[in-house]
């Protein structure tokens, strides 16, 4: 009897054991990094900020992967746009750990190597992998900057305000089948939407209803997103894609000051951010996003 308890007990604690070791991977998703020169003095920059919240008493609270990817899809090297380059790595993920209670400030380096057409700017989105029993906040800033890159972030932090255009704040978001983006489309400010299907081998078909202020649906259309793609456009730029046929064939249009909503929705988990573009400077400003439950 003695020897069966005792294997009772031990197996108690190493599924115990086990299960404190086993930690929930939990993705993120920025779906905006902008990276790269417009043209002598002016540049883009993303940095990326990271907290930890729960103040567990673990170390290291967070293990963190992050992934960047351009709008088809093809994973971006880190050598390419991370500002400071990571460690030599087997692979093109960023891999560090966060304390309790901890922080950390990363970002793009503002410029394009030079083996790529100079000035140049790159984007895509970024995917983020945790682990472990802490709690991970994150954002992405993105900020136009009229001065020459130099350094890396935190010292884009140290730069007085004249040399910013403007700057976006993107929150990271996790998958979901629906987002409602509040729209605005006028000569003077423009709504744009960042549409990423983070699935490796699915399609997604993609359905943006546009609704006024009122909530009356004034129209919709449709598109399919390939696998780890990224459609990024202006909502007039949407608004104007042929409709979905439902029934009937839709025909509408925007009106010319146009104040409203747009439902996001896919037959598929997707990934939406959202700016808003000031005109005719191209000033960037933040937009709210919510995903539908």
């Amino acid at each position: 009897m003695r020897p069966l308890l005792s294997r009772v007990v031990v197996l108690a604690l190493f599924c115990g054991f086990a299960a404190a070791q086993d930690q929930p991977v939990e993705e993120l998703f920025i779906p905006i990094m902008i990276n790269g020169m417009v043209d002598d003095d002016l540049h883009f920059q993303t940095l990326f900020r990271f907290v930890e919240l729960s103040g567990t008493t673990a170390s290291p609270a967070v293990s963190i992967e992050m992934d960047a990817f351009d709008n088809e899809g093809k994973t971006m090297h880190p050598d390419k746009f991370s500002c400071p380059p990571p460690l030599p790595a087997p692979d093109s993920t960023i891999r560090w750990n966060l304390a309790s209670s901890g922080s950390a400030h990363s970002g793009t380096k503002g410029f394009v190597q030079a083996y790529d057409p100079a000035p140049g700017v790159i984007d895509g989105w970024v995917r983020i992998r945790s682990s472990g029993p802490g709690k991970l906040h994150v954002n992405a800033e993105i900020a136009v900057v009229h001065a020459v890159p130099v350094g890396c972030p935190p010292l884009i932090c140290s730069r007085p305000s004249y040399q910013y255009e403007s700057d976006a704040l993107v929150q990271a978001v996790k998958p979901a089948k629906a987002f409602r983006v509040p729209t605005v489309v006028t000569p003077e400010r423009q709504a744009a939407f960042s549409i990423v299907n983070p699935s490796s081998d699915q399609e997604a078909f993609v359905s943006l209803l546009f609704y006024d202020t009122s909530g009356v649906r004034l129209g919709r259309v449709g598109v399919h997103i390939p696998p780890l793609n990224r459609m990024s456009r202006f909502a007039a730029e949407f608004a104007q894609i042929p409709p979905v046929v439902v029934g009937l064939p839709e025909i509408w249009a925007l009106p010319e000051r146009y104040y409203g909503s747009v439902l996001i929705t896919s037959d598929i988990p997707i990934v939406v951010g959202a700016i808003q573009v000031l005109m005719p400077e191209g000033k960037l400003v933040a937009s709210s996003v919510a995903a539908v439950n």
